[in-house]
């Protein structure tokens, strides 16, 4: 499907320009105008075709609207100094705009740009240490909606996580409970200094007890392999179970160990070997960073130890994206890598992956607030707030619009009292309620014999009021919404959508009886109400957040 009414706007101006500019067209915008007097959408093309041709703005702008006013998408087109074009939607195309979101419902929002190409989009991936925290919770929104979004553009999405079951951090984690297990045995003994500390390994010992009786006798040496498996698996079990309570689920959980037992992260550095990338120095082997991004410093893979380090694994791991043939790779990191993107990146191109195939999203820090009081929190310590406290206080839905209603780069302050507020001032609450109005209004509609209504029975033209005109224009212009949210990897412009879709639809509700006497209005009504409920579904269903009937 493609009913971006962007596109036929840009299709149309193209078709205009091209008899008076021959050649290629510079990029232009198209955008939602600031002000409804500036009509319902803009471009700037007229400025930048001035630079091109010597032309004033205003000679290239009044060419254009002259042959675009003919277009029939248009009820009015005007030129605007110092250089903009301003487009008013025609009635009908805002009728036939609705027409088609009843008929195709969520299809309404799909488009073939993804041509079935596989695209990955690797989330989450917290290291298996302890449960997952707010934090988590926000790469597990952000991640679950890009890929929601971007299967709506028709690309083959899969989703993975990626578990670090290697290296230092393991040992400190597996000793760490070991100690545990020794301190419910009776002895007095220390957490070591840099150990972890939270209760939830407390459980987890007491676990690892129960089913092994004779850890008495046995040395961490002797009982490593089986309590460390142990372990990852105790606290794996519980991040699934939190992320499928948050609707999250993977396609794939790979494991660095699968590296290794591969031999991957050997091909690897044999790649880059071969390229002339890695060098041995003071006993250690570095990869040149600096010849493949100027100004970075070279990096260890290997310590002199003999131990690999992360940034050697995530080569081999990247590696192994690539070869299974994603068409683009998507990595949502944390703000603490914030710092790691350009090696990785350096990493990527001497690998072999095209400028564009590798997208690294840097999420930032989530504040959680109560009664406007900061919530503190640590990380080793265990003084966290869990993400499955946090949905067992607001739930999934207001976690989930809060956490994608900024955009990933900004600093996210979470209201927890706001958050479970069951009025308008609670951004979810307000947008749930819209569609939960429109279905009861629709099930008293069904009483009174108002539904089906079909199309042919159905006067349009009746919807005549700004408010009607409004929603309407919301409907038009939600597929290039959608489209442009995707292709930006930012869903928190649909949050934004949906909440201006249902103040729309409140302040309509607010001056218009839906039902009433009039039998023909009443069915047009009943028609838009309908297309604005399939609107707030398809957003919210990006989004991962449910749609009520009745609350």
């Amino acid at each position: 499907m493609n009913n971006s009414t962007k596109d036929l706007i840009r299709n149309f101006i193209k078709e205009a320009a091209g008899k008076f500019f021959p050649s290629r067209l510079p990029p232009f915008k198209i955008d939602v105008a600031k002000k409804k007097e500036w009509g319902d959408l803009s471009t700037n093309l007229p400025f930048l075709l001035a630079g091109k041709t010597g032309n004033s703005p205003e000679v290239m702008g009044k060419n254009l609207v002259s042959l675009l006013s003919k277009e029939k998408i248009f009820s009015r087109v005007d030129f605007a100094a110092p250089g903009f074009i301003n487009f008013f939607l025609s009635s009908s195309h805002l009728k036939e705009s609705l027409k088609k979101i009843i008929k195709e419902k969520d299809n309404y929002t799909r488009f073939s740009l993804g041509k079935k190409r596989p695209v990955q989009v690797e989330f989450v991936s917290a290291n298996p240490t302890g449960p997952l925290h707010v934090g988590h919770g926000r790469a597990a929104a952000l991640g679950d909606a890009i890929a929601n979004s971007l299967s709506k553009l028709d690309f083959k999405v899969e989703r993975e996580y990626y578990v670090n079951n290697v290296g230092g951090q393991i040992k400190r984690l597996v000793r760490s409970v070991w100690v545990r297990i020794r301190q419910l045995e009776g002895e007095n003994i220390n957490l070591p200094e840099d150990g972890y500390r939270g209760e939830y390994l407390i459980d987890i010992a007491k676990s690892f007890k129960e089913k092994t009786k004779d850890t008495k006798e046995s040395s961490l040496e002797d009982i490593f392999p089986s309590l460390s498996q142990f372990v990852i698996g105790k606290i794996l079990s519980e991040i699934k179970d939190d992320l499928d309570e948050f609707g999250v689920r993977y396609d794939r959980w790979f494991f660095e160990s699968e590296i290794y037992e591969n031999n991957q992260l050997s091909e690897a550095l044999s790649f880059l070997k071969e390229k002339g990338l890695i060098y041995e120095k003071n006993g250690a082997l570095w990869f040149k960073t600096s010849a493949v991004i100027e100004g970075e410093e070279d990096r260890v893979l290997k310590r002199k130890n003999g131990e690999y380090t992360y940034f050697a694994s995530d080569i081999a791991y990247h590696l192994n994206k690539l070869k299974r043939g994603f068409h683009k790779v998507i990595d949502i990191w944390g703000a603490d890598h914030i710092g790691y993107v350009p090696r990785i990146k350096a990493a990527a191109r001497a690998i072999g992956y095209p400028e564009e195939a590798l997208k690294i999203i840097i999420y930032q820090l989530v504040t959680l607030k109560r009664g406007g009081k900061r919530i503190s929190a640590s990380t080793r310590k265990g003084e966290f707030i869990s993400l499955k406290e946090l949905l067992q206080e607001v739930g999934k839905d207001a976690a989930r619009f809060f956490f994608l209603s900024r955009s990933a780069d900004s600093h996210l302050d979470f209201d927890l009292e706001l958050a479970k507020k069951q009025t308008p001032e609670n951004p979810v609450f307000y947008v749930q309620y819209a569609h939960a109005r429109i279905c009861s209004i629709l099930r008293k509609a069904k009483e009174k014999g108002f539904i089906p209504f079909p199309e042919h029975k159905v006067d349009l033209d009746l919807l005549e009021s700004p408010e009607e005109r409004d929603l309407m224009c919301l409907i038009a212009l939600l597929p290039d919404q959608v489209k442009e949210a995707s292709l930006a990897l930012e869903p928190h412009h649909l949050t934004g959508y949906a909440k201006n879709i249902a103040s729309a639809f409140h302040y309509f509700y607010t001056r218009h009886r839906v039902i009433s006497k009039n039998e023909k209005l009443t069915l047009a009504r009943l028609f838009l109400i309908e297309g604005v409920r399939i609107a707030i579904q398809d957003i919210m269903g990006i989004l991962g957040i449910s749609a009520p009937e009745k609350m």
